[in-house]
């Protein structure tokens, strides 16, 4: 399915980009964008089209990760997390038994 996007969202979206610390690919996700080039082809055809400033870009960003989080809805049910859990303690299980059976051979026998 193929989705038009209005002039309107893209300028939105690329000055939202401009002016929040998060990353192309963070904007991306956070409108739910396929692609971070969605972003950067609407920056060049805003630019032509004279909706931005040809000088217009994103100011550099500082080191490091960015403290903006991008919040999903966890759309998991209680029960669904409920298995994720014993899921993971299980693996943990799992893993420090298996831990014990590789220590087998080095255990004196009574």
């Amino acid at each position: 399915m193929v989705r038009k996007y209005t002039d309107g969202f893209k300028l939105a979206v690329v000055k939202d980009y401009y002016q929040s610390t998060l990353g192309v690919r963070a904007i991306a996700n956070k409108y739910n964008l396929p692609s971070k080039n969605y972003i950067n082809n609407w920056e060049k055809q805003l630019k032509k089209k004279g909706l931005l400033p040809p000088d217009a870009t994103k100011p550099n960003k500082t080191a490091g990760r960015s403290t903006e989080a991008i919040t999903r809805a966890d759309t998991r049910t209680p029960r669904e997390k409920q298995y994720e859990e014993e899921i993971r303690y299980l693996k943990a299980k799992v893993a420090y038994l298996e831990s014990l059976e590789s220590l087998q051979p080095f255990l004196k026998k009574k």
